[in-house]
């Protein structure tokens, strides 16, 4: 079959073994657009060797905890594969991790050989940021170049208020708030739970934490104005100042304002990993419980909601009818952050 359009699936990525962790960590670290520093190009490299040794063993053993590996090369197989169902014969999707495998050369190498005509380059952070989409984008464009690749890329910017997206949060919220008791259903808090970010990357004009609080809003106006929600911000990871607050310390604060029961929402993340299954799931958690909180209900993430496949397949066929990057949530600044 003839791959009219290539379809590369972009994240992150994760360890698949506790020896791959530190080489992980490596990747993120010596990537310019993550860790944003002066002159970096003299010395990131041996920055983020340093980093990633004296964080090595803590990450090992976190991953530890969730299986001794990530799970998101698994459940992005599966959403790559309900893609091209969803999307139909010209569409095949590759998986391009911009730190681990497979990597961006694996796919267009891949791309490449099966004689595609374009691509369709697909984020899989909904939140377009110069840490995640953009440095994605960069690679992508890199690995072209290098490979004399002269195929047309149309690409998805971001989707932050997509509606079918919108809708599968608003799914598993209520799926989730449908399970508990008849009192705590009441009472319940919503809490987003989103990565964070260095306030210096928003000050320089980053979008992300403006299209974060626009699906928080457009998340909330589906599930229902009875339940109040507040957003808060996970994973710092320097000492300097980051998005607050932290869901640590929002807990706390609900706790003190006599909240006893939160749904816990992983609204930046698509796939369950390290961030949800640990972070979330033991590490937030015992704090919750440790202040006070009676209940912590972690609401499912994403992962393979025929509704999440079936926005992504519309932002697909979107992004291959027109040449100028499609942005669902009217962000003019994000095709010029580059």
């Amino acid at each position: 079959m003839s791959v009219e359009t290539a379809v590369v699936l972009m994240n992150l990525g994760g360890p698949d073994s506790l020896e791959a962790v530190e080489p992980f960590l490596f990747n993120i670290f010596s990537d310019p657009d993550v860790l944003q520093m002066p002159l970096g190009f003299l010395y990131q490299k041996l920055l983020a060797k340093k980093i990633a040794s004296s964080r090595g063993a803590e990450s090992r053993a976190n991953y530890a905890k969730i299986g001794g590996r990530s799970p998101i090369l698994e459940l992005t197989q599966r959403q790559a594969s309900l893609l091209e169902e969803k999307l139909g014969p010209g569409f095949k999707a590759y998986i391009a991790m911009r730190a681990w495998n497979p990597t961006t050369e694996e796919a267009v190498d891949q791309l490449l050989a099966d004689g595609a005509r374009r691509i369709v380059a697909l984020p899989l952070y909904p939140h377009r940021s110069r840490t995640t989409t953009i440095s994605s984008l960069r690679e992508l464009a890199r690995v072209l170049r290098a490979r004399k690749a002269n195929l047309p890329v149309h690409e998805v910017c971001c989707y932050p208020d997509e509606p079918l997206f919108l809708d599968a949060w608003a799914e598993r919220i209520r799926e989730r708030i449908a399970g508990l008791p008849e009192p705590t259903r009441k009472n319940v808090h919503v809490l987003f739970s989103a990565h964070s970010l260095p306030q210096s990357v928003i000050d320089n004009g980053d979008p992300y934490l403006a299209q974060i609080q626009r699906t928080v809003r457009g998340v909330m106006e589906r599930v229902g104005p009875a339940f109040p929600h507040s957003l808060a911000f996970q994973s710092k990871a320097t000492g300097q100042p980051w998005l607050t607050p932290s869901t640590q310390d929002e807990l706390s604060a609900l706790v003190k304002k006599g909240v006893t029961d939160v749904a816990v929402v992983p609204i930046a993340f698509l796939s369950d990993h390290v961030e949800t299954l640990f972070e979330l799931d033991m590490l937030i958690r015992d704090h919750a419980q440790q202040v006070g909180m009676r209940g912590y209900h972690r609401v499912a993430a994403l992962n393979d909601s025929p509704k999440l496949i079936d926005s992504l397949a519309g932002l697909v066929r979107r992004a291959a009818g027109q040449p100028e990057p499609i942005c669902a949530g009217g962000e003019p600044s994000c095709p010029r952050l580059r």
